[in-house]
């Protein structure tokens, strides 16, 4: 792959990273309830969630989806539960009196898990971004194109994904963020709570639209 060809697969896989969405209200959910070491467990597992989607866009298995349409569905369907589960739960946690054991390293580690669990979800559950790998992908890929190639664009998207919310995770822990954050912890769970609400009912008209 020529340099210039990587710099603006680069770019417009950083656009679509740095697109404001579920993802950014699930990652900055996590830097509050985990500080900035559930951040960077988000913005590692979320990059998985591209890589999986982009490696089965460039070898060929996107096909699968296709073939089978109704798993594309339900991938969709069970992503909007999951973003349903996830605001409800926000905005109970948001009305619970803070865990006094809340620095307890069983605390801390379900709370990367959580994390973690979350940035791939969010990512894997939503098969439209196999959409977006397959309308940008295909503009530099060829019937020429060598296995190293391929590589380069998987681990090019992997990297810039997991890089940009590992960057937005230490922009958010900032010590003004922080110190703010603990004063104002349940309001900001209920706000980002709702505000995932909002995005679940938009996505669930949505789909309501293209299956009727």
């Amino acid at each position: 792959m020529a340099l210039a060809d990587w710099y603006i697969l680069a770019l417009v896989c950083l656009a679509g990273a740095a697109s404001p969405g579920p993802s950014w209200i699930l990652l900055i959910n996590s830097v509050v309830k985990g500080g900035h070491k559930a951040g960077i467990a988000f913005g590692i597992a979320h990059g998985l969630g591209i890589f999986v989607y982009a490696a089965l866009v460039v070898f060929g298995l996107i096909i699968l989806l296709s073939v089978a349409p109704w798993f594309s569905i339900a991938l969709e369907l069970t992503g909007l539960l999951f973003l349903l589960w996830l605001s409800f739960s926000m905005i109970k946690n948001s009305f619970q009196k803070a865990s006094i054991d809340a620095g307890s390293s069983d605390i801390v580690s379900a709370q990367l898990l959580e994390s973690f669990r979350n940035g791939f979800l969010i990512v894997f559950l939503n098969p439209k971004i196999a959409a977006f790998f397959l309308a940008i992908f295909s503009q530099f890929l060829n019937a020429a194109s060598n296995l190293e190639s391929k590589f380069i664009m998987v681990a090019t998207a992997t990297v810039v994904d997991g890089l940009w919310y590992i960057l937005l995770t230490f922009v958010i822990a900032v010590p003004k963020f922080t110190n703010f954050v603990k004063i104002s912890e349940k309001k900001i769970d209920f706000f980002l709570g709702f505000l995932l609400l909002i995005f679940s009912i938009v996505l669930g008209i949505k789909m309501l639209m293209i299956v009727f």
